[in-house]
């Protein structure tokens, strides 16, 4: 009885192409370094108040757009595992968008109905501990991504990066 083999799908990376849209939203990670500064200053004053909620929703703004960039762009799903190759991780870091994206609406959406109810300077160190926990899973997340890159280019291969 002859056997038929049916490829496994997987997901792989479009190294360059994520590299790419990457290296061109400044914007996202200018917000990103005000937001970081803002959390480490740790001024309590309405104006930085205001404008941490308004970073937050910013960044709330360019992320999902980078993620979409990066989903569409970036990662091919249905791809036969064969040509994969050290790829495990690409549907692991394409299905941490959701999560990451979700964790920052969640944040942005408490201090933003906060600051409507007139609560935000009193939970301000909580969003500001919120916003530190993403920040730690966004960095893990560009990190596992960056190292998806230097296997796509072929540069994990000859230790450079």
């Amino acid at each position: 009885m002859p056997t038929v083999a049916s490829p496994v799908r997987t997901t792989i990376v479009n190294a360059a192409f994520l590299q790419e849209v990457k290296e061109s939203n400044f914007v996202l990670w200018e917000v990103l370094n005000d937001l970081r500064e803002l959390a480490r200053s740790k001024d309590f004053s309405n104006v930085a108040i205001h404008k941490f909620v308004s970073q937050l929703a910013s960044l709330r703004d360019g992320i999902g757009v980078q993620f979409s960039l990066e989903e569409t762009y970036g990662f091919f799903e249905g791809v036969p595992r064969f040509a994969a190759i050290a790829m495990g991780n690409a549907k692991h870091a394409r299905d941490q968008h959701r999560e990451l994206y979700l964790h920052l609406h969640e944040i942005c959406e408490r201090a933003e109905e906060a600051q409507y109810r007139g609560t935000i300077a009193r939970d301000l160190p909580i969003f500001l501990g919120a916003f530190e926990g993403f920040d730690d899973a966004f960095r893990a997340h560009e990190q596992l991504e960056a190292e998806l890159i230097r296997t796509g280019l072929g540069l994990s291969r000859f230790g450079g990066g």
